[in-house]
């Protein structure tokens, strides 16, 4: 087969991977995964903390 078609072979396979790896990134769970906190992802969860507005400004 000619190169061009190898080409867009490869480029597709490409996007696909980098399509994985960005959705991996994105659904990371920063502070660790929910077997590691020990809870499962199926019950309700907590509420989140508001921080005070001085919390929230950069220093």
């Amino acid at each position: 087969m000619s190169e061009v078609y190898w080409g867009i072979v490869v480029g597709l396979v490409s996007l696909v991977a980098v399509f994985f790896v960005c959705m991996d990134l994105v659904y990371s769970n920063p502070k660790g995964s929910l077997r590691q906190s020990g809870r499962s992802g199926e019950g309700p969860g907590e509420p989140t903390r508001e921080t005070s507005t001085r919390d929230r400004y950069a220093a």
